[in-house]
């Protein structure tokens, strides 16, 4: 058999395993795609495809496929993961469930809301405690394309300046990024989120801190999940 014939042989049982994945175990479908994308015979958009057929393209998956491939997690923890993965997303669908919190646009968007529980002494007028502030955010390959903040009457806060992803262990993230702040575009502050993706729901804090030369490094104010 020649290379030609074998990679036509190698996309065919790629095809064929997406086709099937409703007839037999999800969890052991996504093991065979990852197996074929370990070993380069996928591509990671190839992969992403698979998974988009299969409903299971999501940040979760993605997240244990990035633990398996780096090592960080075992063969048997990725499986019993993406069990557990499909077994939630199962019990998601089979029931309608109303949640303030976060709303699930697509499988990389997400909005949910902050309260703010923390405003600095030397900070007058410009936020008030209570005050509600709402974020949207989109990933794709965990990579910010899109983030706002807004308040309660959805007018932009802030303008924000390569905001940056970071994926941490047991499901946990940070966004970092400089802003601008629409009211004060002179300040020179810094937007930190530190949040976890948990029973479908997106819980952290919001630190946004001065960094200009009177006060370097002084939180002004923070923001705690609703």
């Amino acid at each position: 058999m020649n290379v030609f014939s074998f990679k036509l042989l190698l996309f065919f049982v790629f095809f064929l395993l997406v086709n099937n994945a409703l007839l037999a175990d999800k969890h052991l479908e996504v093991k065979k795609l990852y197996d074929l994308y370990s070993n380069d015979i996928l591509t990671i958009d190839q992969l992403n495809s698979g998974l988009d057929k299969m409903n299971l393209n999501n940040q979760n998956i993605n997240s244990l496929i990035s633990l398996r491939k780096d090592g960080v997690i075992s063969e048997n923890d990725f499986i019993e993961g993406v069990k557990r993965v499909i077994e939630d997303l199962s019990g998601q669908e089979s029931e309608i469930e109303e949640n303030d919190n976060i709303i699930v646009a697509d499988s990389n968007t997400y909005e949910f809301d902050t309260e703010i529980n923390m405003i600095h002494r030397y900070v007058v007028g410009d936020f008030e405690y209570g005050e509600i502030w709402k974020y949207k955010f989109t990933l794709v390959d965990n990579k910010i394309t899109e983030i706002s903040l807004k308040d309660s009457k959805d007018i932009d806060l802030v303008k924000f300046s390569k905001p940056k992803f970071k994926l941490l262990n047991e499901n946990k993230f940070s966004i970092r990024s400089h802003i601008i702040v629409i009211d004060s575009p002179a300040d020179s502050v810094r937007f930190d989120f530190k949040g976890q993706f948990k029973n479908n729901k997106i819980v952290g804090e919001t630190e946004i801190t001065y960094t200009g030369s009177d006060a370097p490094g002084t939180v002004i104010v923070k923001a705690t999940t609703k």
